[in-house]
C-alpha cells in the first residue's frame, strides 16, 4: 500500500444540519457505491485527513472529511456528550449519510478518530452504515447497553500505551459490541492521527483502508 500523501479535496460540499452549515471535503468523485465518512477528534478538523484520504480513494472509495459544527468553516458549535442531551456530532454524521445517498450513495462506511471515534459510533446505532472503524475511541467508559447499539462491521484501533489511558474503555466496548467486530492493538503511546506518523502508522492505515474498503 502507498504511503499517505497529502492531496487537495477534489469537492467542497455544504450541508445543512439543524439550520447549521456543516462543511466538507469530498476526496474522489460521486457518485459511487460506497464512500468513508471521516470525522476529526477535538483538537483538529477536516484537513487533517488531507494525507490518509487518498488511501481510500486509491482503493476505490470516495472520501467525505467532515467539519463538526465550529470547526474549519462550519457554523455553530460542537457541544460535549451528555447522556440526557442530544450529541451535535451525531446530527451533523446524519446530515452527511443524507446528503451522500441523494447523490446515489448505496453504502456508508464511518471512520473516526477520539472524539470522532466516539461519533462514527453513536452515528452507527441508526443502522445505516455499512462499517464503523474508532480510532483511539471510545475515549469514555460506555455502557454495555450502548455498545450493542453499533451496527455495522466494527474496527477498533487504538495504542497501547495511550495518554488517555482509554485501553480498558476500548476494550469492555469491543467485548459488548456484536460481531462481525475486530481489534487491532499496536504499541506505542500515540493518540488519535497521531498513530499515522508512528513507527506503525503505514501498517495501522492499511488496516483502516483494507478494512473500509473490502467487498463482499
Amino acid at each position: 500500500m502507498a504511503t499517505a500523501t497529502s492531496v487537495a479535496p477534489q469537492e467542497r460540499l455544504s450541508l445543512s444540519s439543524e439550520g447549521e452549515t456543516i462543511q466538507a471535503d469530498l476526496y474522489g468523485r460521486l457518485p459511487a457505491a460506497r464512500v468513508v465518512i471521516l470525522v476529526h477528534g477535538m483538537n483538529w478538523d477536516a484537513s487533517g485527513w488531507r494525507d490518509a484520504a487518498p488511501l481510500f480513494v486509491a482503493s476505490g472509495v470516495p472520501a467525505l472529511a467532515v467539519n463538526l459544527r465550529g470547526y474549519g468553516g462550519s457554523s455553530g458549535k460542537t457541544n460535549r456528550y451528555r447522556p440526557d442531551k442530544p450529541w451535535t456530532p451525531v446530527a451533523d454524521l446524519r446530515a452527511a449519510k443524507a446528503a451522500l445517498r441523494s447523490r446515489g450513495v448505496k453504502e456508508i462506511a464511518l471512520v473516526g478518530a477520539s472524539m470522532g471515534g466516539s461519533a462514527v459510533l453513536a452515528s452507527s446505532f441508526e443502522g445505516n452504515i455499512e462499517c464503523v472503524v474508532a480510532i483511539s475511541a471510545p475515549v469514555a467508559a460506555v455502557p454495555d447497553e450502548l455498545s450493542k447499539k453499533i451496527t455495522g462491521r466494527k474496527l477498533f484501533v487504538f495504542a497501547d500505551r495511550d495518554p488517555l489511558r482509554l485501553m480498558p474503555n476500548v476494550l469492555a466496548c469491543f467485548t459488548a459490541a456484536n460481531a462481525p467486530k475486530k481489534l487491532v492493538l499496536f504499541g506505542g503511546r500515540e493518540h488519535s492521527r497521531a498513530m499515522f506518523t508512528a513507527p506503525y502508522g503505514d501498517e495501522a492505515l492499511a488496516e483502516i483502508v483494507e478494512f473500509v474498503c473490502r467487498r463482499g
